[in-house]
């Protein structure tokens, strides 16, 4: 198959299935969250609560967007100014000036964005939804290119490789919690090497209802690195893996998006099968 040619189906999803979808990563999410030991969670600011039907993520030790967000508002319930307003305190209380809300096109009610807007909110930025069904894949996950990529789970022996990786690419002191992920029901971490070091990393997390997400992903493709190669080759080792593992659908994100559809990202995406639901676009204050 030519690569160039490859493109994700972009046909909208209606509310119900969008609402699956969103409910799906915030349950990797919440439990993502409910790994990190109390009082280690406690210092840092971590926790999660439900307002709205919504997730609400909190990380105020961060002092970034990405770990303080909203995720399902307006989808899995309609949405309400008040429950807006009760998100923003929320936040505030916490002291937390850096987080982000999402909308959808299938956000309720049709207000929605202009409660965000009157709030004093503004786009921020967007990442395009990606999601494939449990069918086998059509093309054996092997890397592209003529680089010697190889990708392997991440073991109780390769964890702490594994940590540092990852918080030095983010930049985070994540402490005791991520090794606690490893043994975790349900979830599955990692890695490509090259020259036998590791160059990227990337999560699973498989739900009681067979849905994986897949996050945890650095460095993030289109956003902190132009390499998009390592990220592929994990991808495809990941959907095999969850496969085997009983996954019965997928979905991740292309945190860097083309209406054209012109970057690698949606090329490699699309050779495993996936097609794109919708876009989500993040809203914060300026």
């Amino acid at each position: 198959m030519d690569v160039s040619t490859v493109t994700l189906d972009a046909t909208p999803v209606d509310l119900r299935t969008a609402a699956s979808i969103e409910a799906a990563e915030a349950r990797a999410w919440a439990d993502l969250y409910a790994a990190a030991p109390a009082g280690w969670a406690e210092a840092a600011g971590i926790g999660t609560q439900e307002v709205g039907g919504a997730l609400v993520l909190r990380w105020a030790g961060t002092g970034r967007r990405y770990f303080s967000r909203v995720i399902g508002l307006g989808v899995v319930k309609p949405a309400s100014r008040a429950v807006i307003e009760e998100i923003l305190d929320g936040y505030e209380r916490a002291g937390i000036t850096m987080f982000l809300l999402q909308s959808l096109p299938q956000c309720r009610p049709i207000d929605y964005e202009d409660w965000l807007s009157d709030l004093g909110l503004e786009p921020f930025d967007a990442q395009e939804r990606v999601v494939r069904d449990g069918s086998p894949l059509a093309v054996a996950p092997a890397p592209a290119g003529d680089r010697e990529l190889t990708v392997e789970r991440v073991t109780d022996t390769t964890s702490g490789e594994w940590v540092e990786f990852i918080e030095r690419v983010y930049r985070l002191d994540t402490g005791p919690w991520l090794p606690r992920l490893i043994a975790r029901p349900g979830w599955h971490q990692y890695v490509a090497r090259e020259g036998g070091e590791i160059v990227a990393a990337r999560g699973m997390h498989i739900g009681s209802d067979g849905t994986a997400w897949l996050g945890m992903d650095g460095p993030v493709p289109g956003v902190t690195t132009d390499d998009y190669e390592p990220d592929a080759a994990l991808c495809a080792f990941v959907v095999s893996d969850g496969l085997a593992r009983g996954a019965r659908s997928f979905l991740a994100d292309i945190e860097a998006p083309s209406p054209e559809q012109a970057t690698p990202g949606y090329e490699s995406f699309g050779r495993l099968g996936f097609t794109r639901p919708y876009l989500r676009t993040h809203w914060t204050r300026g």
